[in-house]
């Protein structure tokens, strides 16, 4: 959801988008490299782990597959 719902993001994400020639996986990959960078830098905790965790845990393949097909 937070991939449309900021400007700059959902800019970067189109970008990548048009970048993957409709390859699901490249795209997927490259979905996943983008969530990992914009993850704020917090100090070791609890809360870091869990939204890290979480992170890990979107299927960035469903995501690239909706968003080939939009």
């Amino acid at each position: 959801m937070w991939l449309d719902n900021d400007e700059p993001t959902y800019k970067r994400t189109q970008e990548l988008v048009k970048s993957c020639n409709n390859d699901h996986i490249n795209l997927a990959y490259k979905l996943s490299g983008l969530a990992h960078e914009e993850a704020p830098e917090i100090q070791a905790s609890f809360y870091s782990d869990v939204m890290m965790a979480s992170v890990r845990e979107v299927n960035y393949y469903e995501v690239a597959q909706s968003l080939l097909e939009e």
